[in-house]
């Protein structure tokens, strides 16, 4: 069945390539084919290592997908859910014991006499002691194209007070950009959602880095729940790129362009220091423009261009080299 999804945005935004980290207790989803009451756990879920170049979103093979609808119509959610069981797409329990969350699929289905479909999916947050369920976020999509939507889980924090998951399991957004699939997260004890945006992980999986595009700035956060520092973007009217990390934890580097569509003007590679809570430009270019960034080996970034060509970025002696 083909289905449709919005672009986002927010979502359009290249992530950064990232060293093979030291898995946290982590989470891959499996497609379940069970009524909602099977207790179907998950497996541990590496950090992607995988390089980002600079991609058109709207030349991507996508999987057919749905729009997701930014406010759930109660009675289109509830038309979707009177017309059939659910299926649970993935089960995560926390590391203490007292928590699971569920991702609950109801899957397309006609609901009005002029032929629309809807799908709607919950985030159910379980009390294994007490049996009680509270939907901790719900997502109601139009069903009909391509675009990229859906829950999934990513992590627990190590206390069990926060869980991480994306809203985007499948899929890409319309048009042309750098994305990948944002995070949002569940305070349990509220419990209440928070969208953190397109960012990634520390190797050591404590620490998470984000973009806020509202406020146009860097935020480091602490995987169990606290904000560490937030940076305002080097270049206040270019657009953020991917981000990486040092294997220490403590240094982040970033990119941000002129323009991604297509990848060309100039391009920042800035450095960010946590312990003094400082950054630096490392790096302007035009020529060649840089869209991709990953840790090389020590002391060494890989640089990738609008062409896909590799350089190498030596943070000892600044010096920057094509290899062949």
């Amino acid at each position: 069945m083909k289905k449709i999804a919005l672009s986002f945005g927010l979502l359009l935004w290249l992530v950064g390539c990232m060293p093979s980290p030291k898995q946290l207790p982590a989470l891959t989803p499996t497609n379940i084919t069970t009524t909602p009451q099977s207790s179907e756990t998950i497996s541990a879920l590496p950090l992607s290592t995988k390089n980002s170049f600079p991609t058109n979103a709207s030349s991507r093979t996508s999987t057919p997908t749905r729009t997701p609808i930014p406010s759930p119509t109660t009675d289109l959610a509830a038309s979707v859910v009177a017309a059939q069981e659910p299926s649970l797409y993935a089960s995560y329990p926390s590391p203490d014991g007292k928590w699971r969350m569920d991702i609950l699929i109801y899957d397309c289905v006609r609901v009005n006499e002029g032929g629309d479909e809807n799908a709607y999916e919950q985030l159910l947050l379980v009390d294994l002691a007490s049996g009680e369920e509270r939907v901790a976020d719900e997502q109601l999509q139009s069903c009909g194209g391509l675009g990229s939507f859906g829950f999934e889980g990513r992590y627990w924090s190590p206390d069990s007070n926060y869980f991480y998951y994306t809203t985007a399991r499948q899929g890409v957004p319309d048009g042309c950009g750098y994305w990948k699939p944002p995070l949002s997260r569940v305070d349990v004890a509220a419990p209440h959602t928070e969208y953190l945006g397109m960012g990634t992980f520390s190797t050591d999986g404590g620490k998470i880095a984000t973009w806020n595009s509202l406020e146009q700035a860097l935020v480091i956060w602490d995987i169990t729940g606290s904000e560490i520092a937030r940076f305002p973007a080097f270049a206040s009217t270019e657009e953020p790129g991917p981000i990486i990390w040092s294997p220490d934890n403590q240094t982040l580097f970033y990119l941000q362009v002129h323009s991604w569509c297509q990848l060309s003007g100039k391009s920042y590679l800035v450095e960010v220091d946590l312990l003094n809570s400082g950054q630096t430009l490392l790096l302007e270019s035009e020529g060649p423009t840089f869209g991709g960034v990953a840790w090389a080996a020590s002391d060494e970034l890989s640089l990738f261009d609008e062409n896909g060509k590799e350089w190498r970025y030596n943070l000892l002696t600044n010096e920057l080299t094509q290899l062949p």
